[in-house]
């Protein structure tokens, strides 16, 4: 109910820069935790997967970093709505949505991988990520807490942190890194 209810919500927001711009501003303080945990410069082509209606991880990665970022989502509705959100905030040069179900397939050519909440099942996606690496791929995943343990699914216990950082979120409470 949680995830729909998100969807739902985004597909809306995605419509009207101003709301957009509204809805992604709380995640601009988790970004940035998550940009510094993995080393996120304008080096790095990043691919962000589970982005949503209102991919505001690529949003913020692009705006803090200059990255260039792959915003994918298997909801190709989602998609279109990204692309559109994407354009009205100016950001078509450093953003580029893609349909893409991550537990299936992920595009080649990223450095950094940064993993949805809501993007399900981690253990494939990990597996796909994992596949496509090149060097030194960075991996950012957010946990849920324990409240939502339930809802979202965790990342594999095969693929061992490095590092995290906490995150003041009623859904999530900390970003983690891996390696690969």
């Amino acid at each position: 109910m949680i995830k729909k209810t998100v969807s739902k919500l985004e597909k809306i927001c995605s419509r009207a820069a101003p709301l957009a711009q509204l809805y992604s501003y709380p995640y601009r303080r988790v970004v940035k935790k998550e940009i510094e945990l993995a080393g996120i410069s304008s080096h790095d082509t990043v691919l962000n997967i589970g982005c949503g209606a209102v991919p505001f991880t690529a949003i913020w990665i692009a705006r803090l970093t200059k990255a260039q970022v792959i915003a994918a989502d298997k909801d190709q509705r989602a998609i279109d709505l990204a692309h559109g959100c994407v354009h009205k905030l100016g950001l078509q040069d450093r953003i580029k949505p893609v349909v893409c179900d991550g537990a299936e397939w992920v595009p080649e050519g990223f450095t950094v991988a940064v993993i949805a909440l809501q993007a399900e099942p981690k253990a494939a996606i990990f597996s796909n990520v994992y596949q496509a690496k090149g060097n030194n791929i960075r991996i950012v995943s957010r946990a849920p807490s324990r409240l939502f343990e339930s809802h979202y699914g965790c990342f594999p216990e095969s693929f061992a942190a490095v590092a995290e950082v906490s995150q003041n979120m009623k859904t999530f409470d900390r970003s983690v890194l891996f390696l690969v």
